[in-house]
């Protein structure tokens, strides 16, 4: 595979996400409030300064009188090309019941699974568990996994199922197997196993794998050791995925940088004060193009004890075939007063070889959230940048939410607007 064919793949799974991306820097950490009902209705349109916007409609019900019950739904809707045709699709829809002391819970309808060491799938279907109280866990799985639009499928579904056993409440061993079809006939198997364990307050441990079936041979395996005090959390870990999973999907240097590879490397945290947090990490890889490493250095400075606003700054450097460069990278949160909120983020990365796409990639996103006490919230966001496939990007995202509560209630013995 090209270098060229990997930047334009990870660039278009870049763009079909930017809705999400943009709203979660948006993003207000405001606790909910504590009335009994709560249906919050989530609304953002994103364009890309193209005739062809697109748009986000997020549904999510709950009760605090009923908290075994809850509802969610994510629907996606736009525009192809410049032509009037809409299109549309359900990200999300499940209806989650709860046994009241946690011995049982199902999910049903539309959503993502991810269970030990299986890998995640969007799945039309149930997802069923059973606990017991001596630390045994069972569950179970199937449905159709999901086409656009809701396509048509012949015959492909997906079943499988995962037990697991605490032990002493200090480690947890779990094994899983799934089975999927294609046209009726069996297109993938994979049995996995999973271990966690806290053997000390200082210690934590980690290990999963899955094992293909059809194709005999390591699907996918992934192993992690840290130890940590109050101030200090130092770990180890190797995996067939990039350690670009902390930075936001959208990121630019996530794009850049998150190609599948072996990893091991370790990572560092240290609380160097009560509000300043440094973390660092080191890894080498060894992608389909060759042997390479990355490394990083992050800080981020809390404005106040909450953490509503904070200031961070981070230094990355990715040197693998196909992916060198040296980025840095600018965050900004600062809460306004009277309900506002700004965010900022700010990238430049410099490749090492250009190769015609410009000597440097800029990336900027700027958003200002308000949030009124009757439930209404507004928020908006630019993001500019620079790409190696586009020389100029515009994308604008506006987002409406409106949070129902129900009037509050009286518990028996208790004075009315109490609770």
């Amino acid at each position: 595979m090209s270098c060229k064919t990997m930047a334009s793949g990870c660039l278009r799974r870049r763009s079909a996400a930017i809705a999400i991306a943009v709203a979660s820097a948006i993003g207000s950490s405001y606790p909910a409030d504590a009335d009994p009902l709560r249906l919050r209705v989530d609304v953002l349109g994103e364009t890309q300064g193209t005739p062809a916007p697109a748009g986000l409609v997020v549904l999510q019900g709950q009760d605090a009188l009923r908290p075994w019950v809850d509802a969610e739904a994510l629907v996606w809707a736009g525009a192809r090309g410049a032509g009037p045709t809409a299109t549309g699709d359900v990200l999300a829809l499940t209806l989650h019941l709860r046994e009241p002391h946690g011995y049982a819970e199902a999910r049903a309808g539309r959503f993502l699974l991810a269970t030990g060491a299986v890998r995640p799938v969007q799945l039309d279907g149930a997802y069923l568990t059973a606990r017991a109280p001596w630390g045994s866990k069972v569950e179970a799985f199937g449905g159709l996994p999901v086409v656009p639009r809701f396509g048509a499928r012949s015959y492909d579904w997906l079943v499988g199922g995962r037990v697991a056993q605490s032990i002493a409440n200090v480690a947890t061993l779990g094994a899983s197997y799934v089975q999927r079809r294609e046209d009726g006939e069996i297109s993938s198997e994979e049995v996995g196993l999973d271990v966690a364990s806290a053997p000390a307050r200082w210690l934590d441990l980690a290990a999963f794998g899955a094992y293909d079936v059809l194709n005999p041979g390591l699907a996918e395996a992934r192993a992690s050791a840290a130890v940590r005090s109050s101030d200090w959390r130092f770990e180890l870990f190797a995996s067939q995925l990039s350690p670009g999973r902390l930075l936001p999907a959208t990121s630019l240097f996530s794009v850049l940088g998150d190609l599948p590879s072996q990893t091991i490397g370790a990572t560092v945290r240290w609380r160097a004060a009560p509000r300043l947090e440094l973390l660092g990490s080191g890894a080498a890889q060894d992608v389909a193009a060759g042997l390479g490493g990355n490394g990083w250095l992050r800080a981020t400075l809390k404005l106040d004890d909450r953490g509503a606003g904070s200031l961070g700054l981070e230094i990355r450097r990715m040197d693998v075939p196909c992916a060198e460069w040296t980025g840095v990278r600018v965050i900004g949160a600062l809460p306004l007063g009277n309900g506002f909120r700004y965010s900022s983020e700010i990238e430049l990365v410099v490749p090492d070889n250009p190769d015609g796409r410009g000597v440097a990639w800029p990336w900027g996103l700027s958003a200002l959230s308000w949030r009124s006490r009757s439930g209404w919230e507004v928020a908006g966001a630019v993001e500019a940048s620079s790409t190696p496939l586009r020389r100029y990007e515009t994308d604008a995202l506006v987002r409406l939410s409106y949070a129902l509560a129900s009037p509050p209630t009286t518990a028996p013995g208790q004075r009315p607007g109490f609770r």
